[in-house]
Protein backbone atom coordinates (compact mmCIF):
# COMPACT_ATOMS: atom_id res chain seq x y z
CA UNK A 1 0.00 0.00 0.00
CA UNK A 2 1.40 3.35 -0.99
CA UNK A 3 1.73 6.75 0.67
CA UNK A 4 2.89 5.30 3.95
CA UNK A 5 -0.51 3.89 4.81
CA UNK A 6 -0.08 0.91 7.11
CA UNK A 7 -3.41 -0.58 8.12
CA UNK A 8 -4.79 -4.08 8.04
CA UNK A 9 -6.98 -5.41 5.26
CA UNK A 10 -9.80 -5.74 7.76
CA UNK A 11 -9.53 -2.10 8.87
CA UNK A 12 -9.38 -0.92 5.26
CA UNK A 13 -12.60 -2.84 4.57
CA UNK A 14 -14.26 -1.36 7.67
CA UNK A 15 -13.36 2.20 6.65
CA UNK A 16 -14.63 1.51 3.14
CA UNK A 17 -17.95 0.14 4.37
CA UNK A 18 -18.33 2.97 6.86
CA UNK A 19 -18.14 5.35 3.90
CA UNK A 20 -20.66 3.31 1.94
CA UNK A 21 -23.19 3.07 4.74
CA UNK A 22 -23.07 6.78 5.60
CA UNK A 23 -23.56 7.68 1.93
CA UNK A 24 -26.35 5.11 1.62
CA UNK A 25 -28.21 6.46 4.65
CA UNK A 26 -27.98 10.07 3.45
CA UNK A 27 -29.14 9.22 -0.08
CA UNK A 28 -32.01 6.97 0.97
CA UNK A 29 -33.21 9.54 3.51
CA UNK A 30 -33.42 12.12 0.72
CA UNK A 31 -35.29 9.66 -1.49
CA UNK A 32 -37.67 8.83 1.37
CA UNK A 33 -38.66 12.48 1.76
CA UNK A 34 -39.15 12.90 -2.00
CA UNK A 35 -41.17 9.71 -2.31
CA UNK A 36 -43.32 10.66 0.70
CA UNK A 37 -44.63 13.68 -1.24
CA UNK A 38 -45.71 11.39 -4.07
CA UNK A 39 -47.26 8.78 -1.78
CA UNK A 40 -49.43 11.46 -0.13
CA UNK A 41 -51.33 12.62 -3.17
CA UNK A 42 -49.88 11.36 -6.47
CA UNK A 43 -49.01 7.68 -6.38
CA UNK A 44 -49.59 5.61 -3.24
CA UNK A 45 -47.25 2.94 -4.63
CA UNK A 46 -44.31 5.29 -5.23
CA UNK A 47 -42.57 4.09 -2.05
CA UNK A 48 -42.83 0.48 -3.16
CA UNK A 49 -41.38 1.41 -6.56
CA UNK A 50 -38.51 3.24 -4.86
CA UNK A 51 -37.52 0.26 -2.74
CA UNK A 52 -37.98 -2.18 -5.62
CA UNK A 53 -35.13 -0.34 -7.37
CA UNK A 54 -33.00 -1.19 -4.35
CA UNK A 55 -34.04 -4.83 -4.46
CA UNK A 56 -36.08 -4.44 -1.26
CA UNK A 57 -39.76 -5.19 -0.66
CA UNK A 58 -41.55 -2.70 1.58
CA UNK A 59 -45.16 -2.62 2.76
CA UNK A 60 -47.02 0.29 4.33
CA UNK A 61 -50.57 1.44 5.00
CA UNK A 62 -50.25 5.20 4.54
CA UNK A 63 -47.75 7.95 3.74
CA UNK A 64 -46.84 8.30 7.42
CA UNK A 65 -46.46 4.54 7.76
CA UNK A 66 -44.21 4.61 4.68
CA UNK A 67 -41.79 6.90 6.52
CA UNK A 68 -41.99 4.71 9.61
CA UNK A 69 -41.24 1.55 7.63
CA UNK A 70 -38.44 3.29 5.76
CA UNK A 71 -36.72 4.19 9.02
CA UNK A 72 -37.62 1.25 11.26
CA UNK A 73 -38.91 -1.50 8.99
CA UNK A 74 -37.51 -5.02 9.12
CA UNK A 75 -36.34 -4.91 5.52
CA UNK A 76 -32.58 -4.71 4.99
CA UNK A 77 -32.79 -1.21 3.60
CA UNK A 78 -34.15 0.44 6.75
CA UNK A 79 -32.35 3.57 7.92
CA UNK A 80 -32.02 2.09 11.41
CA UNK A 81 -30.21 -0.95 9.99
CA UNK A 82 -27.88 1.12 7.82
CA UNK A 83 -26.97 3.45 10.70
CA UNK A 84 -26.29 0.45 12.94
CA UNK A 85 -23.94 -1.04 10.34
CA UNK A 86 -22.17 2.30 9.90
CA UNK A 87 -21.73 2.67 13.65
CA UNK A 88 -20.34 -0.87 14.05
CA UNK A 89 -17.65 -0.11 11.47
CA UNK A 90 -16.99 3.28 13.07
CA UNK A 91 -16.46 1.70 16.49
CA UNK A 92 -13.92 -0.75 15.05
CA UNK A 93 -11.98 2.08 13.40
CA UNK A 94 -12.53 4.65 16.13
CA UNK A 95 -8.82 5.46 16.45
CA UNK A 96 -8.73 6.67 12.84
CA UNK A 97 -11.88 8.81 12.80
CA UNK A 98 -12.49 12.49 13.37
CA UNK A 99 -14.08 13.23 16.77
CA UNK A 100 -16.81 15.41 15.26
CA UNK A 101 -17.80 12.82 12.68
CA UNK A 102 -17.94 10.03 15.25
CA UNK A 103 -19.96 12.21 17.64
CA UNK A 104 -22.41 13.19 14.88
CA UNK A 105 -22.94 9.54 13.95
CA UNK A 106 -23.57 8.63 17.59
CA UNK A 107 -26.05 11.48 17.86
CA UNK A 108 -28.02 10.19 14.87
CA UNK A 109 -27.85 6.60 16.12
CA UNK A 110 -29.12 7.53 19.60
CA UNK A 111 -31.84 9.77 18.17
CA UNK A 112 -33.09 7.06 15.82
CA UNK A 113 -32.90 4.35 18.50
CA UNK A 114 -34.89 6.47 20.97
CA UNK A 115 -37.61 7.30 18.45
CA UNK A 116 -39.06 3.90 17.70
CA UNK A 117 -42.36 4.65 19.43
CA UNK A 118 -42.79 8.09 17.85
CA UNK A 119 -44.26 9.00 14.49
CA UNK A 120 -41.71 9.79 11.78
CA UNK A 121 -42.14 13.17 10.08
CA UNK A 122 -40.36 14.72 7.07
CA UNK A 123 -38.89 17.32 9.45
CA UNK A 124 -37.42 14.51 11.55
CA UNK A 125 -35.79 13.04 8.44
CA UNK A 126 -34.51 16.38 7.16
CA UNK A 127 -32.67 16.89 10.45
CA UNK A 128 -31.03 13.49 10.00
CA UNK A 129 -30.12 14.39 6.40
CA UNK A 130 -28.37 17.54 7.62
CA UNK A 131 -26.41 15.51 10.17
CA UNK A 132 -25.35 12.94 7.57
CA UNK A 133 -24.33 15.75 5.21
CA UNK A 134 -22.14 17.04 8.04
CA UNK A 135 -20.51 13.63 8.48
CA UNK A 136 -19.93 13.27 4.74
CA UNK A 137 -18.40 16.74 4.64
CA UNK A 138 -16.06 15.99 7.52
CA UNK A 139 -14.80 12.75 6.05
CA UNK A 140 -14.61 14.04 2.48
CA UNK A 141 -12.20 16.83 3.38
CA UNK A 142 -8.58 16.14 2.48
CA UNK A 143 -7.12 18.95 4.56
CA UNK A 144 -4.81 17.48 7.17
CA UNK A 145 -6.32 14.01 6.82
CA UNK A 146 -4.37 10.74 6.97
CA UNK A 147 -4.41 8.71 3.78
CA UNK A 148 -6.61 6.12 5.51
CA UNK A 149 -9.50 8.55 5.02
CA UNK A 150 -9.34 7.78 1.33
CA UNK A 151 -10.88 4.37 2.08
CA UNK A 152 -13.92 6.21 3.48
CA UNK A 153 -14.03 8.46 0.44
CA UNK A 154 -13.71 5.46 -1.86
CA UNK A 155 -16.70 3.88 -0.14
CA UNK A 156 -18.71 7.06 -0.58
CA UNK A 157 -17.95 7.24 -4.30
CA UNK A 158 -18.70 3.57 -4.91
CA UNK A 159 -22.03 3.91 -3.08
CA UNK A 160 -22.93 7.05 -5.04
CA UNK A 161 -22.16 5.23 -8.29
CA UNK A 162 -24.17 2.18 -7.18
CA UNK A 163 -27.22 4.17 -6.09
CA UNK A 164 -27.24 6.41 -9.16
CA UNK A 165 -27.41 3.32 -11.34
CA UNK A 166 -30.11 1.66 -9.23
CA UNK A 167 -32.28 4.73 -8.65
CA UNK A 168 -31.90 6.62 -11.92
CA UNK A 169 -30.89 3.88 -14.35
CA UNK A 170 -28.31 6.14 -15.94
CA UNK A 171 -24.87 4.97 -17.04
CA UNK A 172 -24.28 8.46 -18.46
CA UNK A 173 -24.77 10.02 -15.01
CA UNK A 174 -21.84 8.33 -13.26
CA UNK A 175 -18.81 9.65 -15.14
CA UNK A 176 -17.82 12.06 -12.36
CA UNK A 177 -18.09 9.32 -9.72
CA UNK A 178 -16.00 6.97 -11.87
CA UNK A 179 -13.25 9.56 -12.30
CA UNK A 180 -13.17 10.34 -8.56
CA UNK A 181 -13.18 6.64 -7.72
CA UNK A 182 -10.21 5.93 -9.98
CA UNK A 183 -8.30 8.94 -8.62
CA UNK A 184 -8.74 7.67 -5.04
CA UNK A 185 -7.77 4.16 -6.11
CA UNK A 186 -4.49 5.45 -7.53
CA UNK A 187 -3.72 7.29 -4.28
CA UNK A 188 -4.21 4.13 -2.26
CA UNK A 189 -2.38 1.69 -4.54
CA UNK A 190 0.17 2.70 -7.16
CA UNK A 191 -0.59 -0.51 -9.06
CA UNK A 192 -4.32 0.18 -9.18
CA UNK A 193 -5.81 -0.42 -12.61
CA UNK A 194 -8.51 2.21 -13.32
CA UNK A 195 -12.00 0.88 -13.78
CA UNK A 196 -13.59 1.39 -17.18
CA UNK A 197 -17.28 0.84 -17.83
CA UNK A 198 -17.49 -0.65 -21.31
CA UNK A 199 -21.02 -2.01 -21.17
CA UNK A 200 -24.37 -0.25 -21.02
CA UNK A 201 -25.69 -3.16 -18.95
CA UNK A 202 -26.65 -1.91 -15.47
CA UNK A 203 -26.02 -5.32 -13.77
CA UNK A 204 -22.55 -5.57 -15.36
CA UNK A 205 -21.71 -2.00 -14.35
CA UNK A 206 -22.87 -2.66 -10.79
CA UNK A 207 -20.78 -5.81 -10.59
CA UNK A 208 -17.73 -3.96 -11.88
CA UNK A 209 -18.00 -0.99 -9.53
CA UNK A 210 -18.63 -3.15 -6.48
CA UNK A 211 -15.38 -4.95 -7.23
CA UNK A 212 -13.30 -1.76 -7.09
CA UNK A 213 -12.28 -2.37 -3.47
CA UNK A 214 -10.62 -5.64 -4.54
CA UNK A 215 -8.59 -3.70 -7.12
CA UNK A 216 -7.38 -1.35 -4.38
CA UNK A 217 -6.75 -3.77 -1.53
CA UNK A 218 -4.04 -6.21 -2.52
CA UNK A 219 -3.46 -8.31 0.57
CA UNK A 220 0.22 -8.83 -0.05
CA UNK A 221 0.74 -5.05 -0.15
CA UNK A 222 -1.21 -4.10 2.98
CA UNK A 223 0.84 -3.89 6.16
CA UNK A 224 -0.97 -5.30 9.16
CA UNK A 225 -1.52 -3.08 12.18
CA UNK A 226 -0.15 -5.73 14.48
CA UNK A 227 3.10 -6.00 12.52
CA UNK A 228 3.41 -2.23 12.47
CA UNK A 229 2.97 -1.98 16.23
CA UNK A 230 5.49 -4.76 16.86
CA UNK A 231 8.07 -2.82 14.89
CA UNK A 232 7.62 0.36 16.94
Amino acid sequence: MTNGVAISVNTAQQLYWFGRYVQRAETILRELVKSYDYVIDRDVDDGRKLYAKLGVEIDYRSACDFLKQGVYGKQGGSIESIITWARENAIETRHLLDERGFAALNKIYNHISAGRERAVSPTYLEEAIDNFALILGIFSSELGRPKAYNFIRLGQQVERFDLILRLYDGIDLVNAELESMNAIGRRLNRNYQPLKITSSSIPKALSAVNGVIDRVIVKSEVASESSQRQGQ
